[in-house]
Protein backbone atom coordinates (compact mmCIF):
# COMPACT_ATOMS: atom_id res chain seq x y z
CA UNK A 1 0.00 0.00 0.00
CA UNK A 2 1.42 3.30 -0.99
CA UNK A 3 1.96 5.95 1.58
CA UNK A 4 -0.33 9.31 0.62
CA UNK A 5 2.34 12.00 -0.03
CA UNK A 6 2.41 14.40 3.01
CA UNK A 7 2.39 18.31 2.18
CA UNK A 8 5.05 20.98 3.12
CA UNK A 9 4.90 23.52 4.92
CA UNK A 10 4.29 25.52 1.62
CA UNK A 11 1.90 23.60 0.69
CA UNK A 12 -0.13 23.88 3.99
CA UNK A 13 0.72 28.35 3.56
CA UNK A 14 -0.90 28.11 -0.06
CA UNK A 15 -3.90 25.88 0.50
CA UNK A 16 -4.56 27.68 3.49
CA UNK A 17 -4.26 31.06 2.07
CA UNK A 18 -5.92 30.35 -1.05
CA UNK A 19 -8.63 27.73 -1.05
CA UNK A 20 -9.72 28.11 2.94
CA UNK A 21 -9.29 31.14 3.99
CA UNK A 22 -9.23 34.03 1.36
CA UNK A 23 -12.20 35.68 2.66
CA UNK A 24 -9.82 36.61 5.78
CA UNK A 25 -6.59 36.87 3.63
CA UNK A 26 -8.38 39.48 1.81
CA UNK A 27 -10.11 41.69 4.77
CA UNK A 28 -6.48 41.52 6.20
CA UNK A 29 -4.72 42.68 3.52
CA UNK A 30 -7.67 45.48 2.89
CA UNK A 31 -7.54 46.72 6.85
CA UNK A 32 -3.51 46.58 6.51
CA UNK A 33 -3.11 48.59 3.48
CA UNK A 34 -5.42 51.17 4.83
CA UNK A 35 -3.34 51.27 7.91
CA UNK A 36 -0.23 51.60 5.67
CA UNK A 37 -1.76 54.55 3.45
CA UNK A 38 -0.94 57.82 5.65
CA UNK A 39 -3.12 59.76 3.06
CA UNK A 40 -6.27 57.08 3.44
CA UNK A 41 -8.81 58.52 5.35
CA UNK A 42 -10.24 56.79 8.43
CA UNK A 43 -13.58 56.28 7.03
CA UNK A 44 -12.03 53.89 4.35
CA UNK A 45 -11.77 50.80 6.90
CA UNK A 46 -15.53 52.05 7.70
CA UNK A 47 -16.34 50.89 4.20
CA UNK A 48 -14.45 47.84 4.59
CA UNK A 49 -16.57 46.43 7.09
CA UNK A 50 -19.98 48.28 5.72
CA UNK A 51 -19.41 46.10 2.95
CA UNK A 52 -20.63 42.67 5.34
CA UNK A 53 -23.50 42.91 7.21
CA UNK A 54 -23.22 40.03 9.83
CA UNK A 55 -19.50 41.88 10.47
CA UNK A 56 -21.35 45.59 11.27
CA UNK A 57 -23.85 43.98 13.28
CA UNK A 58 -20.88 42.37 14.99
CA UNK A 59 -18.81 45.61 15.40
CA UNK A 60 -21.18 47.81 16.61
CA UNK A 61 -22.11 45.21 19.28
CA UNK A 62 -19.07 45.45 20.45
CA UNK A 63 -18.58 48.79 20.13
CA UNK A 64 -21.26 49.37 22.77
CA UNK A 65 -20.06 46.88 25.22
CA UNK A 66 -18.74 47.75 28.32
CA UNK A 67 -15.17 46.14 27.44
CA UNK A 68 -14.69 48.49 24.92
CA UNK A 69 -17.43 51.51 25.69
CA UNK A 70 -17.03 51.93 29.66
CA UNK A 71 -18.78 55.63 29.49
CA UNK A 72 -21.58 53.55 27.05
CA UNK A 73 -21.52 56.48 24.58
CA UNK A 74 -24.88 55.18 22.22
CA UNK A 75 -23.10 54.32 18.96
CA UNK A 76 -24.83 53.52 16.42
CA UNK A 77 -22.93 53.76 13.26
CA UNK A 78 -19.50 52.24 12.03
CA UNK A 79 -18.52 55.71 11.22
CA UNK A 80 -18.70 56.78 14.28
CA UNK A 81 -18.02 53.66 16.09
CA UNK A 82 -14.15 54.91 14.20
CA UNK A 83 -14.18 58.19 15.81
CA UNK A 84 -14.92 57.37 19.30
CA UNK A 85 -13.09 54.51 19.73
CA UNK A 86 -10.29 54.78 17.58
CA UNK A 87 -9.16 53.52 14.19
CA UNK A 88 -6.89 51.01 15.77
CA UNK A 89 -9.79 49.66 18.18
CA UNK A 90 -12.02 48.91 15.37
CA UNK A 91 -9.63 47.53 12.99
CA UNK A 92 -8.52 44.93 15.63
CA UNK A 93 -12.46 44.12 16.05
CA UNK A 94 -12.71 43.71 12.25
CA UNK A 95 -9.76 41.54 11.88
CA UNK A 96 -11.10 39.22 15.06
CA UNK A 97 -13.85 38.98 13.78
CA UNK A 98 -12.97 37.94 10.22
CA UNK A 99 -10.64 35.11 11.90
CA UNK A 100 -13.37 33.94 14.32
CA UNK A 101 -15.75 33.94 11.18
CA UNK A 102 -13.09 31.78 9.07
CA UNK A 103 -12.65 29.50 12.19
CA UNK A 104 -16.43 29.00 13.01
CA UNK A 105 -17.28 27.34 9.54
CA UNK A 106 -14.79 24.72 9.73
CA UNK A 107 -14.91 21.10 11.16
CA UNK A 108 -16.19 21.17 14.80
CA UNK A 109 -12.57 19.45 15.95
CA UNK A 110 -12.74 19.69 20.18
CA UNK A 111 -8.56 20.87 19.35
CA UNK A 112 -9.97 23.79 17.27
CA UNK A 113 -12.73 25.13 20.15
CA UNK A 114 -9.82 24.84 22.60
CA UNK A 115 -7.43 26.71 20.83
CA UNK A 116 -9.85 29.32 20.01
CA UNK A 117 -11.18 29.76 23.02
CA UNK A 118 -6.95 29.91 24.36
CA UNK A 119 -6.36 32.64 21.75
CA UNK A 120 -9.71 35.23 22.52
CA UNK A 121 -9.24 34.46 26.29
CA UNK A 122 -5.01 34.94 26.19
CA UNK A 123 -5.85 38.47 23.59
CA UNK A 124 -8.45 39.87 25.96
CA UNK A 125 -5.98 39.36 28.91
CA UNK A 126 -3.08 41.13 26.97
CA UNK A 127 -4.79 43.82 25.82
CA UNK A 128 -5.50 44.82 29.59
CA UNK A 129 -1.90 44.06 30.71
CA UNK A 130 -0.89 46.24 27.76
CA UNK A 131 -3.28 49.12 29.00
CA UNK A 132 -2.03 48.68 32.96
CA UNK A 133 1.32 49.06 31.11
CA UNK A 134 0.88 52.11 29.20
CA UNK A 135 2.07 50.34 25.94
CA UNK A 136 1.32 52.78 23.13
CA UNK A 137 -0.96 50.05 21.26
CA UNK A 138 -2.39 47.98 23.31
CA UNK A 139 -4.75 46.80 19.80
CA UNK A 140 -1.67 46.11 18.26
CA UNK A 141 -0.89 43.40 21.49
CA UNK A 142 -4.47 42.21 21.61
CA UNK A 143 -4.06 41.25 17.68
CA UNK A 144 -0.56 40.10 18.63
CA UNK A 145 -1.70 37.53 20.83
CA UNK A 146 -4.90 36.22 19.55
CA UNK A 147 -3.30 35.63 16.01
CA UNK A 148 0.01 34.14 18.11
CA UNK A 149 -1.35 30.43 17.22
CA UNK A 150 -2.79 31.29 14.21
CA UNK A 151 -1.37 27.86 12.63
CA UNK A 152 -2.89 25.71 15.08
CA UNK A 153 -6.26 27.46 14.44
CA UNK A 154 -5.84 26.96 11.03
CA UNK A 155 -4.26 23.31 11.00
CA UNK A 156 -7.09 21.40 13.32
CA UNK A 157 -9.67 23.80 11.17
CA UNK A 158 -8.91 22.34 7.90
CA UNK A 159 -6.28 19.16 8.61
CA UNK A 160 -8.46 16.31 7.93
CA UNK A 161 -7.04 12.99 7.72
CA UNK A 162 -3.74 14.65 9.22
CA UNK A 163 -5.54 16.09 11.38
CA UNK A 164 -6.72 12.39 12.60
CA UNK A 165 -3.25 11.44 12.72
CA UNK A 166 -1.90 14.20 14.55
CA UNK A 167 -4.68 13.94 17.03
CA UNK A 168 -4.31 10.26 17.96
CA UNK A 169 -0.60 10.34 18.39
CA UNK A 170 -1.01 13.08 20.60
CA UNK A 171 -3.19 11.16 22.66
CA UNK A 172 -0.45 8.75 23.34
CA UNK A 173 1.01 9.09 26.57
CA UNK A 174 5.13 9.94 26.10
CA UNK A 175 4.78 12.08 22.72
CA UNK A 176 5.18 16.02 23.01
CA UNK A 177 3.21 18.42 20.53
CA UNK A 178 6.62 19.32 19.13
CA UNK A 179 7.48 15.42 18.13
CA UNK A 180 3.97 14.81 17.65
CA UNK A 181 3.98 17.50 14.93
CA UNK A 182 7.53 16.97 13.11
CA UNK A 183 6.16 13.00 12.93
CA UNK A 184 3.03 13.87 10.90
CA UNK A 185 3.76 16.57 9.44
CA UNK A 186 7.40 17.48 8.69
CA UNK A 187 7.64 20.92 10.61
CA UNK A 188 6.18 22.46 13.87
CA UNK A 189 2.78 24.22 13.91
CA UNK A 190 4.72 27.58 15.14
CA UNK A 191 6.46 27.48 11.39
CA UNK A 192 2.99 27.49 9.86
CA UNK A 193 2.09 30.36 12.21
CA UNK A 194 5.33 32.22 11.05
CA UNK A 195 4.86 31.94 7.34
CA UNK A 196 1.03 32.51 7.36
CA UNK A 197 2.01 35.73 9.64
CA UNK A 198 4.38 36.64 7.08
CA UNK A 199 2.18 35.54 3.76
CA UNK A 200 -0.71 38.08 5.13
CA UNK A 201 1.68 40.71 6.13
CA UNK A 202 -0.11 41.07 9.66
CA UNK A 203 1.56 42.51 12.85
CA UNK A 204 5.43 43.56 13.17
CA UNK A 205 5.10 42.64 17.02
CA UNK A 206 3.72 39.08 16.09
CA UNK A 207 6.50 38.18 13.92
CA UNK A 208 9.33 39.45 16.18
CA UNK A 209 7.60 37.50 19.17
CA UNK A 210 7.02 34.26 17.03
CA UNK A 211 10.98 34.60 16.11
CA UNK A 212 11.94 34.92 19.64
CA UNK A 213 9.57 33.75 22.05
CA UNK A 214 11.98 33.81 25.01
CA UNK A 215 12.38 37.71 24.69
CA UNK A 216 12.94 39.85 27.27
CA UNK A 217 11.10 42.23 25.48
CA UNK A 218 7.94 43.72 27.31
CA UNK A 219 5.32 43.57 24.33
CA UNK A 220 6.60 40.54 23.89
CA UNK A 221 6.79 38.70 26.87
CA UNK A 222 2.74 40.62 27.45
CA UNK A 223 2.15 38.00 24.59
CA UNK A 224 3.40 34.90 25.81
CA UNK A 225 2.37 35.38 29.86
CA UNK A 226 -0.83 35.95 28.64
CA UNK A 227 -0.89 32.68 26.68
CA UNK A 228 0.50 30.84 29.41
CA UNK A 229 -2.48 32.29 31.77
CA UNK A 230 -5.19 30.91 29.43
CA UNK A 231 -3.82 27.57 29.31
CA UNK A 232 -3.07 27.26 32.92
CA UNK A 233 -6.27 28.16 33.95
CA UNK A 234 -8.08 26.01 32.41
CA UNK A 235 -6.28 23.89 35.73
CA UNK A 236 -8.48 25.78 37.52
CA UNK A 237 -7.47 29.75 38.62
CA UNK A 238 -6.16 28.67 42.05
CA UNK A 239 -3.66 26.60 40.32
CA UNK A 240 0.42 26.93 41.11
CA UNK A 241 0.89 28.08 37.57
CA UNK A 242 -1.90 30.79 37.89
CA UNK A 243 -0.28 31.63 40.71
CA UNK A 244 3.29 32.10 39.41
CA UNK A 245 1.51 33.45 36.35
CA UNK A 246 0.23 36.36 38.81
CA UNK A 247 3.17 37.48 40.05
CA UNK A 248 5.49 37.35 36.89
CA UNK A 249 2.12 39.93 35.50
CA UNK A 250 2.22 42.18 38.51
CA UNK A 251 5.67 42.60 38.14
CA UNK A 252 5.52 43.53 34.81
CA UNK A 253 1.98 45.99 35.48
CA UNK A 254 3.75 47.18 38.53
CA UNK A 255 0.52 46.70 39.92
CA UNK A 256 -1.10 44.90 43.53
CA UNK A 257 -1.29 41.25 43.29
CA UNK A 258 -4.83 41.86 44.64
CA UNK A 259 -5.68 44.27 41.72
CA UNK A 260 -4.18 42.21 39.17
CA UNK A 261 -6.12 39.18 40.34
CA UNK A 262 -9.31 41.22 40.16
CA UNK A 263 -8.61 42.35 36.54
CA UNK A 264 -7.45 38.92 35.23
CA UNK A 265 -11.06 37.14 36.53
CA UNK A 266 -12.97 40.32 34.80
CA UNK A 267 -11.08 39.81 31.77
CA UNK A 268 -11.41 35.93 31.94
CA UNK A 269 -15.50 37.16 32.17
CA UNK A 270 -14.86 40.00 29.54
CA UNK A 271 -13.47 37.09 27.12
CA UNK A 272 -16.54 34.72 27.46
CA UNK A 273 -18.93 37.60 26.40
CA UNK A 274 -16.61 38.60 23.60
CA UNK A 275 -16.06 35.34 22.24
CA UNK A 276 -20.31 34.80 22.26
CA UNK A 277 -20.16 38.52 20.56
CA UNK A 278 -17.66 37.47 17.55
CA UNK A 279 -20.35 34.32 16.75
CA UNK A 280 -17.79 31.59 19.22
CA UNK A 281 -20.48 30.37 21.23
CA UNK A 282 -18.59 27.09 21.68
CA UNK A 283 -15.16 28.73 22.43
CA UNK A 284 -17.08 30.74 24.64
CA UNK A 285 -18.32 28.03 26.86
CA UNK A 286 -14.81 26.77 27.28
CA UNK A 287 -13.26 29.74 28.34
CA UNK A 288 -12.27 29.17 32.37
CA UNK A 289 -14.13 31.51 34.64
CA UNK A 290 -13.54 32.00 38.44
CA UNK A 291 -15.34 30.20 41.10
CA UNK A 292 -17.05 28.21 38.52
CA UNK A 293 -18.96 30.80 36.69
CA UNK A 294 -21.26 29.87 34.06
CA UNK A 295 -21.39 31.56 30.95
CA UNK A 296 -24.65 33.57 29.88
CA UNK A 297 -25.39 32.98 26.08
CA UNK A 298 -25.23 35.50 23.13
CA UNK A 299 -28.34 35.89 21.12
CA UNK A 300 -27.30 34.90 17.66
CA UNK A 301 -27.88 38.15 15.76
CA UNK A 302 -30.31 38.19 13.25
CA UNK A 303 -28.56 39.91 10.51
CA UNK A 304 -30.79 40.37 6.91
CA UNK A 305 -29.27 40.16 3.59
CA UNK A 306 -29.39 43.98 2.63
CA UNK A 307 -30.24 46.53 5.39
CA UNK A 308 -34.27 47.20 6.37
CA UNK A 309 -35.18 50.74 6.66
CA UNK A 310 -35.58 51.68 10.54
CA UNK A 311 -36.59 54.75 11.64
CA UNK A 312 -35.12 54.79 14.90
CA UNK A 313 -31.76 53.88 13.39
CA UNK A 314 -32.50 57.15 11.26
CA UNK A 315 -32.77 59.60 14.54
CA UNK A 316 -29.72 57.91 16.20
CA UNK A 317 -27.80 58.69 13.19
CA UNK A 318 -28.94 62.09 12.68
CA UNK A 319 -27.97 62.42 16.17
CA UNK A 320 -24.44 60.96 15.79
CA UNK A 321 -24.31 63.33 12.95
CA UNK A 322 -24.99 66.58 15.00
CA UNK A 323 -22.58 64.89 17.30
CA UNK A 324 -19.91 64.79 14.55
CA UNK A 325 -20.40 68.11 13.82
CA UNK A 326 -20.03 69.68 17.13
CA UNK A 327 -16.45 67.92 16.88
CA UNK A 328 -13.70 70.30 15.42
CA UNK A 329 -11.89 66.94 14.12
CA UNK A 330 -14.95 66.25 12.04
CA UNK A 331 -14.53 66.92 8.30
CA UNK A 332 -15.98 66.35 4.94
CA UNK A 333 -15.40 62.81 4.64
CA UNK A 334 -16.76 62.03 7.92
CA UNK A 335 -19.56 63.75 7.17
CA UNK A 336 -20.13 62.28 3.75
CA UNK A 337 -19.48 58.78 5.36
CA UNK A 338 -22.16 59.21 7.71
CA UNK A 339 -24.62 60.07 5.74
CA UNK A 340 -24.57 57.74 3.40
CA UNK A 341 -24.71 55.14 6.26
CA UNK A 342 -27.63 56.93 7.03
CA UNK A 343 -28.84 56.12 3.98
CA UNK A 344 -27.65 52.61 3.39
CA UNK A 345 -28.29 51.72 6.84
CA UNK A 346 -31.24 53.55 7.97
CA UNK A 347 -32.76 54.04 4.45
CA UNK A 348 -32.68 50.23 4.06
CA UNK A 349 -30.72 51.01 0.64
CA UNK A 350 -28.95 47.99 -1.38
CA UNK A 351 -26.32 50.26 -2.60
CA UNK A 352 -25.18 54.31 -1.94
CA UNK A 353 -23.23 56.47 -3.62
CA UNK A 354 -21.47 59.92 -3.51
CA UNK A 355 -20.12 61.78 -6.37
CA UNK A 356 -18.77 65.23 -6.91
CA UNK A 357 -19.00 67.37 -9.67
CA UNK A 358 -15.37 68.27 -11.33
CA UNK A 359 -13.90 72.66 -10.46
CA UNK A 360 -15.39 73.19 -14.17
CA UNK A 361 -18.48 71.56 -13.62
CA UNK A 362 -18.26 69.55 -16.77
CA UNK A 363 -17.70 66.09 -15.26
CA UNK A 364 -19.09 64.43 -12.17
CA UNK A 365 -17.37 61.65 -10.58
CA UNK A 366 -18.17 58.75 -7.65
CA UNK A 367 -15.61 59.80 -4.54
CA UNK A 368 -17.21 56.34 -2.69
CA UNK A 369 -19.91 54.14 -2.04
CA UNK A 370 -21.43 51.77 0.28
CA UNK A 371 -23.32 48.79 -0.72
CA UNK A 372 -23.17 45.16 -2.40
CA UNK A 373 -20.96 45.71 -5.87
CA UNK A 374 -19.11 48.66 -4.39
CA UNK A 375 -15.98 49.01 -6.16
CA UNK A 376 -18.34 48.84 -9.67
CA UNK A 377 -20.27 51.00 -9.08
CA UNK A 378 -18.07 53.89 -8.22
CA UNK A 379 -15.74 52.08 -10.98
CA UNK A 380 -18.32 52.92 -13.67
CA UNK A 381 -19.93 56.16 -12.15
CA UNK A 382 -18.43 58.89 -14.24
CA UNK A 383 -20.25 61.08 -16.46
CA UNK A 384 -19.50 64.10 -18.92
CA UNK A 385 -21.44 66.94 -19.73
CA UNK A 386 -22.48 67.10 -23.66
CA UNK A 387 -24.86 69.71 -24.69
CA UNK A 388 -26.53 67.58 -28.08
CA UNK A 389 -27.05 65.17 -25.00
CA UNK A 390 -29.64 65.11 -21.67
CA UNK A 391 -27.72 63.01 -19.02
CA UNK A 392 -30.50 62.79 -15.57
CA UNK A 393 -27.79 63.94 -13.27
CA UNK A 394 -26.60 67.14 -14.57
CA UNK A 395 -30.66 67.86 -15.34
CA UNK A 396 -31.24 67.77 -11.28
CA UNK A 397 -27.89 69.11 -10.36
CA UNK A 398 -28.72 72.36 -12.89
CA UNK A 399 -32.36 72.75 -11.88
CA UNK A 400 -31.57 71.32 -7.91
CA UNK A 401 -34.03 68.70 -6.55
CA UNK A 402 -34.21 65.44 -5.43
CA UNK A 403 -35.32 62.85 -8.14
CA UNK A 404 -37.07 59.39 -7.94
CA UNK A 405 -36.27 57.89 -11.32
CA UNK A 406 -38.51 55.57 -12.58
CA UNK A 407 -39.35 55.38 -16.15
CA UNK A 408 -41.53 52.65 -16.42
CA UNK A 409 -44.08 54.68 -13.85
CA UNK A 410 -43.06 57.93 -14.85
CA UNK A 411 -43.27 58.21 -18.84
CA UNK A 412 -41.70 61.28 -19.04
CA UNK A 413 -37.90 60.18 -17.51
CA UNK A 414 -37.79 58.16 -20.59
CA UNK A 415 -35.50 60.10 -22.41
CA UNK A 416 -33.04 60.19 -19.50
CA UNK A 417 -33.26 56.12 -19.69
CA UNK A 418 -30.05 56.01 -21.84
CA UNK A 419 -27.55 53.06 -22.41
CA UNK A 420 -24.89 54.43 -21.11
CA UNK A 421 -27.13 54.82 -17.73
CA UNK A 422 -28.28 51.33 -18.14
CA UNK A 423 -24.34 50.24 -18.06
CA UNK A 424 -23.71 52.03 -15.66
CA UNK A 425 -26.28 51.45 -12.82
CA UNK A 426 -28.83 48.52 -14.49
CA UNK A 427 -32.49 49.28 -15.49
CA UNK A 428 -33.51 49.31 -11.92
CA UNK A 429 -35.29 52.35 -10.71
CA UNK A 430 -33.73 54.56 -8.50
CA UNK A 431 -32.78 57.88 -6.28
CA UNK A 432 -31.10 61.12 -6.35
CA UNK A 433 -30.36 64.38 -4.50
CA UNK A 434 -28.01 67.22 -5.47
CA UNK A 435 -25.59 68.31 -2.83
CA UNK A 436 -26.33 71.98 -1.44
CA UNK A 437 -24.25 73.80 0.05
CA UNK A 438 -25.31 77.33 0.33
CA UNK A 439 -27.33 76.71 -2.40
CA UNK A 440 -24.70 75.58 -4.54
CA UNK A 441 -24.79 72.33 -6.46
CA UNK A 442 -21.38 70.67 -5.37
CA UNK A 443 -22.26 66.61 -6.38
CA UNK A 444 -25.15 64.06 -5.60
CA UNK A 445 -26.11 61.39 -3.66
CA UNK A 446 -27.54 57.73 -5.39
CA UNK A 447 -29.40 55.23 -4.12
CA UNK A 448 -30.84 52.16 -4.87
CA UNK A 449 -32.20 48.45 -4.37
CA UNK A 450 -31.46 47.17 -7.46
CA UNK A 451 -29.83 44.07 -6.25
CA UNK A 452 -32.76 42.98 -4.42
CA UNK A 453 -35.08 43.92 -5.88
CA UNK A 454 -36.90 45.40 -3.50
CA UNK A 455 -39.29 47.71 -4.68
CA UNK A 456 -38.80 51.57 -3.50
CA UNK A 457 -41.28 53.51 -1.63
CA UNK A 458 -42.34 56.83 -0.24
CA UNK A 459 -41.40 56.69 2.81
CA UNK A 460 -37.77 55.84 1.87
CA UNK A 461 -37.94 58.73 -0.59
CA UNK A 462 -38.75 60.58 2.12
CA UNK A 463 -35.38 59.48 4.24
CA UNK A 464 -33.44 59.55 1.20
CA UNK A 465 -34.26 63.43 0.67
CA UNK A 466 -33.84 64.54 4.23
CA UNK A 467 -30.30 62.77 4.70
CA UNK A 468 -28.95 64.49 1.44
CA UNK A 469 -30.07 68.05 3.51
CA UNK A 470 -28.59 67.12 6.29
CA UNK A 471 -25.45 66.57 4.25
CA UNK A 472 -25.89 69.99 2.80
CA UNK A 473 -26.52 71.85 5.84
CA UNK A 474 -23.41 69.93 7.72
CA UNK A 475 -20.94 70.44 5.36
CA UNK A 476 -22.14 74.19 5.11
CA UNK A 477 -21.89 74.28 8.90
CA UNK A 478 -17.88 72.97 8.45
CA UNK A 479 -17.22 75.66 5.74
CA UNK A 480 -18.43 78.54 7.85
CA UNK A 481 -16.58 76.99 11.14
CA UNK A 482 -13.00 77.18 8.78
CA UNK A 483 -13.56 80.72 8.19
Amino acid sequence: MTTPKRSSLDDWVRRISEEEMPIFGHTVQQVVSVAEDENAPTVELARVILQDASMTARVLKLANSVYYNPHEQQISTISRAVVVLGFTTVRSMCLSIALVDSFVQGAPRDRLTRELARAIHAAVQARTVAMARGDESPEEVFIATLLYHLGDLAFWCFSGEAGDQLDTLLRQPGNTPEQAEVEVLGFRLRQLTGNLVKEWRINELLSATLRHPDSKDTRSRNITLCHQLARAAEQGWESPQVKQLTQQLTELTGQSEKTVNTHLHQNARDAARIAGYYGAAAAAAVIPLPRGEQVLEEEELDVPEYPQPDGMLQLRILRELALLLDDPKSDFNLVMELVLEGMYRGAGMDRTLFALLTPDRRGLRAKFALGGERDSLTGGFHFTRHPQEENVFFHLLDKPAALWFDPARRPEQRRWQTSQLAGVVGRAPFLAAPILVNGNAIGLFYADRALSGRPLDEESFESFKHFAQQAGLGLGHLAQRRR
